[in-house]
């Protein structure tokens, strides 16, 4: 775990380790300690994008420590990016260094015989999401040979609610 000081030798001063390591899959753990009165800081990162989600947080710190954590991607390449701790509303910035290195490889063990992988098969959308999309279909169909714009409208709501089903359906 890194420690990250805040207000030890003055207003708003912050003092960061000089650099961190870090592996794939892994958390990068912040202890945050505050020598002096609360205040708000904001961690930011820079040219992180491969090694982890994490880009901004504005945290408020109060009279006791408190711990973040960064999660490092699980397939996170070797390299580096860096952190800054801001406060002050930005009159006081430092920054450090996180080297992602390498997971060590496993001691070499008893040797699998390889396992063969089951057939690949292509599967259809499930039916609650499927069938907006058919129900749109044939209400066009039938607005395309009686011209009638109610059912145009009609089979537009129907595959509005299809995709509406069908994002709600990936979010869980």
């Amino acid at each position: 775990m890194s420690e990250i000081h805040l207000n030890r030798r003055g207003i708003n001063a912050i003092e960061v380790p000089g650099e961190v390591e870090a592996v794939p899959g892994s958390d990068l753990s912040l202890r945050i300690i505050n020598h002096g009165s609360p205040l708000h800081i904001s961690l930011a990162t820079t040219n992180s994008a491969p090694f982890t989600d994490f880009i901004h947080e504005n945290l408020y710190v109060g009279g006791t420590d408190a711990e973040f954590h960064i999660s490092i991607r699980e397939d996170a390449p070797p390299g580096v990016f860096s952190v800054e701790v801001i406060a002050g509303y930005g009159a006081r910035r430092a920054a450090f260094k996180v080297f992602v290195r390498e997971r060590k490889a496993p001691e070499p063990g008893p040797v699998a015989a390889p396992r063969a992988e089951p057939a690949r098969t292509v599967s259809l959308p499930p039916l609650p999401v499927l069938a907006p999309v058919v129900a749109a279909l044939v209400l066009y169909g039938l607005w395309l040979v009686s011209g009638v714009d109610l059912l145009n409208a009609a089979a537009f709501a129907v595959l509005l609610v299809g995709v509406i089903l069908a994002w709600l359906r990936q979010r869980s």
